[in-house]
């Protein structure tokens, strides 16, 4: 086995040929496919990463809804006293969609009325908020004042900077909260399938919000939709009776295994719904994953290719050698040696392709902001927007078993790239290889 290690490593020593050439190609595809892969499946890793932190940052570790709509007062207090026997934490909530009524001033000066539907109300206790969503730390402008105030008869809300950006809005300023219950009351289809108003309906006014705090969390989808509210202000617009809610938000002790506390949960609280964060974004956790896994598939070509240039130099090399194939054969030397001298070059083109790019991919890695700024700086424009990456900067997270699968396949594949030249190889027979010499 060492003498074969020994002549492999000898023909793949550069020579002034084109065989030599054509390795050092081979090699270089492979660590450059390695190094495509390390990035990728770091950045996939890292992205992942970060948006499983952006969900919990932005949501509960699980939720609790009653089968029979909203919680009374006393379901909440018997809940939060059963997550307290649990080692567990929890907070009523009211969260619900609404429609946003706002005035914009048009470049003319005229000033017009607008509708927006894609909001999300919230409302917690601001303690809870501070607590669990640490909202203070995301504030931009203003402060985390929520709720009623009797000094100046105002109603306080903290809208994200995309909403104070697409209401033209400001710390002060006012804007209308319609509940989606109400609008629907006020009509009903008739038997003509017209729309009429309701025989039962009765006006209603909108409610009015004063902006005291602008946030933002970093996540996109949530700062476009989601706004806070005291939880009386959205007990009273949603007509629910005091002290109830819609949800409870529970935090457990560690967000990553919680199964056990959920299963408890479950039996010790038959009447609920128990939805855990994964739960919760299951279609959008799989489909990262299925995303990371077609990456690996599709960028593994690259080894691929360079495995088949292997197979290329290599039956080049077995031609070339044909008289040193002979000369070994007559020493004595058997089928599955010559063979094995073919395979762990393949092996060896592998294996140093595979270290210089887990060596390239870490530094890649390591300074991928400077390459992204640098890339952004040519052409002109944000490479990696944040209101569509929810990130100031590019995320990575190196995986172990990910950089050891990829260079396991990496080798795997360049050593089978060399099994159809070594095969060639085994097969010439001395007599013939010798016959012209």
């Amino acid at each position: 086995m060492f003498y074969e290690l020994f002549l492999a490593i000898r023909y793949l020593k550069p020579r002034k040929n084109a065989v030599s050439l054509i390795t050092l190609t081979s090699i270089i595809g492979v660590t450059l496919g390695v190094t495509v892969l390390m990035v990728v499946m770091a950045v996939m890793s890292g992205f992942t990463g970060e948006m499983k932190k952006k969900l919990i940052e932005t949501q509960s570790h699980f939720q609790i809804f009653s089968r029979r709509g909203a919680m009374p007062e006393y379901e909440i207090k018997h809940i939060l006293a059963n997550l307290k026997q649990n080692n567990a934490s929890g907070t009523p909530v009211i969260q619900s969609p609404v429609l946003v009524q706002y005035t914009v001033t048009t470049a003319s000066g005229q000033k017009i009325q607008r509708l927006d539907t894609r909001n999300m109300l919230f409302a917690a206790g601001q303690e809870e908020l501070q607590k669990h969503l640490d909202l203070q730390n995301y504030l931009k402008a203003g402060s985390l004042r929520l709720g009623s105030s009797f000094e100046d008869d105002a109603h306080y809300a903290v809208i994200s900077t995309y909403m104070a950006e697409r209401w033209q809005l400001d710390i002060g300023d006012k804007f209308l909260v319609h509940s989606t219950k109400h609008l629907t009351d006020l009509v009903k289809f008739n038997a003509a399938g017209g729309v009429e108003l309701n025989d039962n309906s009765s006006a209603y006014l909108p409610a009015e919000f004063t902006v005291s705090g602008i946030y933002a969390l970093g996540k996109s989808d949530f700062d476009q939709a989601v706004f806070f509210v005291g939880m009386d202000d959205a007990t009273d617009l949603f007509d629910l009776p005091w002290g109830s809610a819609s949800a409870i938000y529970g935090w457990g002790p560690d967000p990553f295994d919680q199964e056990q506390l959920l299963s408890k949960l479950a039996i010790s609280m038959p009447g609920y719904s128990i939805v855990g964060w994964e739960d919760a974004n299951r279609n959008f956790l799989e489909v990262l994953a299925v995303e990371k896994t077609m990456m690996f598939f599709l960028l593994i070509f690259i080894v691929l290719v360079a495995a088949f240039s292997i197979t290329n130099t290599l039956i080049t090399s077995v031609y070339q050698k044909t008289r040193e194939i002979g000369l070994l054969k007559a020493l004595g030397c058997s089928d599955n040696a010559v063979m094995r001298i073919f395979v762990l070059q393949g092996f060896l083109v592998g294996f140093i392709g595979s270290l210089s790019g887990t060596c390239l991919g870490y530094l890649v890695i390591r300074f991928r902001q400077n390459i992204v700024d640098f890339a952004s700086m040519l052409s002109g424009q944000d490479l990696f927007p944040k209101k569509f990456y929810f990130f100031d900067q590019l995320p990575a997270e190196i995986i172990p078993s990910d950089v050891a699968f990829i260079v396991i396949c990496s080798i795997v594949l360049c050593t089978v790239g060399a099994l159809l030249p070594a095969l060639r190889a085994a097969r010439l027979q001395s007599s013939e290889a010798l016959r012209y010499e």
